[in-house]
């Protein structure tokens, strides 16, 4: 039985296809309850009313050229979430085939490593919004794109001695792919540093003098920093800054050792603090034992099988032991690399003042230019200590490999159950919310507490929604409702607590129009209902009504409640139970 095991694991499908299973169960084990977050509602509100013609319009205040993914997705997949969900699932496992194949390509004797830097590539948890599936899809295509490109300079690379006509053929769509990348999303422009060192390294072995090496790695790279330099020209002189602003306005802020601190300490999270999250979650915390065991389960699953996984991967076939390659240069050429990926990776969000955060939600998805070079920084680490002679060394990071991949997949299941919980919890609002208000007069701004209880959504994307239920027949660029959170919009979109104030609001290609006569107050704290709310009814007002919402309670309108309204507004039913 180990014998066959054993050469199961060392045929040439096994690593993809272990990646494959690494990612479902990390991923997919509850795709057919997750459904549409945050700005996925906005985007999917975007195709039921224009179809994917209404893409080109839609991003053209911030990214104008990333029009054809969302084209392409929703023409496959409709207005449908489990196609998105299966898709991301995929492009994920895509993209960690390619850092897989990276690896493989610059240093081909070290076949372990590059299976150790792909597994941790797959699990990364540091990022939490994969389930954002509409979103981040567009993120990982940008991504495959690039770690596509760094594949194809490597082949041009390599193949130098073949003459220019097959450099050209790997050269091309490089550059193509890097330009197609950055122009759809500038989140990994930085990884221009990590070409750099594969250039070198490639060509380490063909050239050994410096010189050489030099002057050739210079002619390699030259096309990949025209087109870097033409994306930067258009984004700053000519496309310019159209949401945030470098540095938000302090570019004073450089200078000072607490902005550099912050830095560090991102860096930290980014690429070690991560990990963390690797550690079995030993309550249930807000979710049900069933599931906290479940999770126990999935997890001690996970770390065994990786483990066993490993071990066998680990074992000399064929008279070949992957640990002891002929020529001993993986660990400080990958550290060079990793280093050159992390020191660059953050720039292009830190240079417009943006935090990372491997806690939140919404911030965490900086982190997704560190992911490959997070890995490989850890592998690299981890080969020094493996150059000892002591076999306990060996499996002991083999089990601290198997912990970390094991441990990150329960993370990533219990972190899709906490998207799952919220899906449930939106439907409930707006359940509760049609039946309170069966029609709503158009022109209806709906001021909310900021609700904590689904943190997933904000208020556009609420909106989005909103729009959805009560005007479904609606195909204009005129959005028919809003939904305010108070404490964000008084004083920008909503000018003050006055009545016979204009409201003006572009969202993009939308747009909406009314007066702060058209309010209506709802407050909402899960376990209690849904409430609509108005300043005759004193004795109505919850306990739980923070204290800034007072003063808007004498403009909510409940006349604008359409009570005889037929039909009776109601969620997509393909989207909802």
């Amino acid at each position: 039985m180990h014998t066959l095991l054993k050469k199961i694991t060392h045929i040439p499908w096994a690593v993809p296809l272990s990646l494959l299973v690494v990612c479902v169960l990390a991923y997919g084990l509850l795709i057919p309850s997750l459904g549409f977050y945050w700005d996925d509602f906005p985007y999917v509100l975007v195709y039921h009313r224009f179809g994917p013609g209404g893409y080109p319009a839609f991003v053209a205040s911030d990214r104008p050229h990333s029009a054809w993914i969302f084209m392409g997705l929703t023409w496959l997949f409709g207005d449908r979430p489990l196609g998105y969900h299966i898709f991301g699932l995929l492009l994920y496992w895509l993209c960690a085939l390619l850092f897989w194949r990276l690896i493989r390509l610059i240093w081909p004797k070290y076949e372990q490593e590059a299976l150790w830097a792909a597994l941790l590539f797959a699990v990364y948890p540091g990022f939490l919004g994969q389930p954002k599936t509409i979103i981040y899809n567009h993120h990982f295509t940008a991504m495959a794109l690039y770690l596509f490109s760094l594949i194809a300079t490597v082949r041009a690379v390599q193949g130098e001695g073949k003459g220019w006509q097959h450099s050209l053929s790997w050269h091309l769509p490089a550059v193509l792919s890097t330009a197609l990348s950055q122009f759809t999303i500038e989140y990994f422009l930085g990884w221009e540093a990590v070409r750099v060192v594969a250039v070198w390294l490639t060509l380490k072995q063909q050239k050994p003098g410096p010189k050489q090496r030099l002057r050739t790695s210079l002619l390699h790279l030259a096309p990949y920093w025209l087109a870097t330099l033409g994306f930067l020209v258009w984004r700053v002189l000519f496309f310019r800054f159209p949401t945030y602003q470098p540095l938000g306005g302090g570019e004073m802020r450089i200078t000072s050792i607490n902005w550099w601190q912050d830095i560090l300490s991102q860096v930290w999270d980014a690429v070690f603090g991560m990990w963390g999250h690797a550690l079995p979650h030993l309550s249930s915390q807000d979710f049900s034992r069933p599931f906290w065991l479940a999770y126990l389960l999935l997890t001690l699953f996970s770390v065994g099988s990786a483990f066993l996984f490993l071990t066998l991967q680990s074992a000399p076939s064929d008279g070949h032991d992957p640990h002891k390659p002929t020529e001993k240069t993986f660990g400080a050429s990958a550290l060079l690399m990793a280093l050159a990926g992390i020191g660059f990776a953050g720039w292009p969000f830190w240079l417009v003042d943006l935090e990372l955060s491997i806690e939140g939600h919404f911030r965490s998805r900086f982190t997704l230019a560190f992911i490959p070079w997070a890995a490989l920084l850890l592998v690299a680490l981890l080969h020094f200590l493996l150059q000892s002679r002591f076999r306990w060394i060996k499996t002991g990071i083999i089990g601290l490999i198997a912990l970390l991949v094991g441990g990150s997949i329960g993370w990533h299941f219990w972190n899709a159950n906490f998207y799952r919980t919220q899906w449930v919890d939106v439907q409930r609002y707006f359940q509760q919310l049609t039946h309170r208000a069966p029609g709503l007069e158009s022109g209806t701004i709906l001021l909310i507490n900021d609700m904590q209880s689904i943190p997933l959504y904000q208020d556009d994307s609420l909106t989005a929604l909103l729009n959805w239920t009560y005007a479904p027949d609606n195909t204009s660029s005129q959005l028919d409702y809003m939904m305010y959170y108070l404490s964000v919009r008084l004083g920008l979109d909503l000018p003050a607590l006055e009545p016979g104030l204009p409201i003006e609001k572009a969202y993009r290609s939308l747009h909406f129009t009314s007066t702060t006569d058209q309010i209506m107050v709802v407050h909402h704290e899960p376990p209690g209902c849904v409430r609509v709310l108005d300043a005759s009814h004193p004795e109505r007002i919850p306990l739980s009504l923070p204290e800034p919402m007072y003063p808007a309670l004498p403009l909510s309108n409940l006349t604008l409640i359409q009570t005889e309204q037929t039909p009776r507004a109601a969620l997509p039913a393909h989207l909802f139970d």
